[in-house]
């Protein structure tokens, strides 16, 4: 079996609920959509994406760039495709822009090796878990009333979620508290509600809100300082209870050792486009297991919920929307669960139009 095509396409995707966060306020998701076809007629999928059409056009000449390194390859050699596509990132670096490129690329590749085997990817991984419990991450954005947050809340958990986050970070965080308080109030006990910072507030900030947000019941403190000071995020972690999930803006499973390293968080999330993909997903998982410490997960939810499938010391998958009009079959929510497909790979079919559709 030979990789013998390599598509690439340039789409902005419409977010139903356009994001306002403390570092974001964006209505599209300018993805970069792989296809990767093989000579025995399977097609693998894979994506990464930016807020911004310049800096997805640069993200698209990248993966062009580093398409020919998988042209007439084995798909099934999944992680010997990988190490060439590392070592060509060599001048460029193993972070930023590079490495999300190869994240797309490497992506395909796992769901076409998966294909190949006829199996779901999360049981190629060797996971069997077909539920994995997730959190609603669509909403709740600052831009929102208290009114809306309360009516989107409430529309979450009629989706059959059980967990959501809500985000923070406005200025005086006492206006977080009290946004906070309300949805929690609102919800019923058993629904879990996470709070996301942005990296907006300092050291002394978030120990002192988190300290609040505990009394309040809250599940995670996501990101509360600047992603790079992982000795103030340990501080923070240290000075709370509950839990200090952090990692997403990191590049690669050497950046994420360094977070296990310092103990600078209780969860880590990685998001699987600055993991370069699948490939470097995985090695974060074992590290993360290696150290005794719950692995979590930061958007694409479509892959990432094959990858904690296959990890005992999983927590909870992010589930985001913003995909969901590009593929056939959006991930089902069951009982506060993602349900993985047990369509071969990542059981993903591009949605018909949607290429023409979305065509940036």
């Amino acid at each position: 079996m030979q990789i013998n095509a390599i598509d690439i396409y340039r789409l902005e995707v419409p977010l139903r609920r356009p994001i306002r966060t403390s570092v974001h306020d964006f209505s599209h998701a300018h993805t970069v959509l792989v296809q990767m076809r093989t000579d025995e007629g399977l097609t693998g999928t894979g994506w990464c994406f930016a807020f911004e059409a310049g800096k997805a056009a640069a993200l698209a000449a990248l993966v062009e760039d580093m398409a020919p390194l998988y042209q007439n390859s084995d798909p099934r050699a999944v992680r010997a495709n990988f190490a060439a596509a590392w070592k060509d990132l060599n001048f460029l670096g193993h972070a930023g822009a590079a490495l999300i490129a190869v994240s797309a690329l490497d992506t395909a590749c796992w769901d076409l090796a998966a294909q190949a085997a006829n199996l779901p990817l999360f049981r190629y991984l060797g996971g069997d878990a077909t539920r994995v419990e997730t959190y609603a991450s669509s909403g709740l954005w600052l831009d929102r009333s208290v009114d809306a947050l309360l009516e989107e809340a409430a529309g979450f958990v009629a989706d059959g979620h059980r967990a959501m986050k809500i985000r923070a970070g406005q200025g005086d965080y006492r206006r977080d508290i009290e946004r906070v308080r309300e949805v929690r109030n609102a919800l019923d006990p058993d629904v879990e509600l996470l709070v996301d910072v942005n990296q907006a507030w300092s050291e002394s900030t978030a120990i002192q809100a988190g300290r609040e947000l505990e009394a309040l019941g809250v599940f995670w403190l996501e990101e509360p300082v600047f992603y790079a000071d992982i000795e103030g995020c340990a501080r923070v972690s240290a000075a709370l209870d509950m839990k200090v999930a952090t990692g997403e803006t990191s590049y690669g499973s050497a950046a994420m050792k360094q977070h296990l390293d310092a103990r600078a968080a209780d969860v880590l999330m990685p998001d699987l486009q600055r993991m370069g993909g699948i490939t470097e997903y995985l090695n974060t998982c074992a590290l993360c297991a290696a150290y005794h410490q719950p692995v979590s997960s930061h958007l694409f939810t479509e892959a990432s919920a094959h990858v904690l499938s296959a990890q005992p010391h999983r927590l909870m998958l992010e589930h985001m929307e913003w995909w969901d009009e590009l593929f056939e079959s959006p991930m089902m929510i069951a009982d506060g669960c993602v349900v993985l497909p047990e369509r071969s790979g990542l059981g993903l079919e591009v949605a018909a139009g949607a290429l023409a559709r979305f065509a940036a």
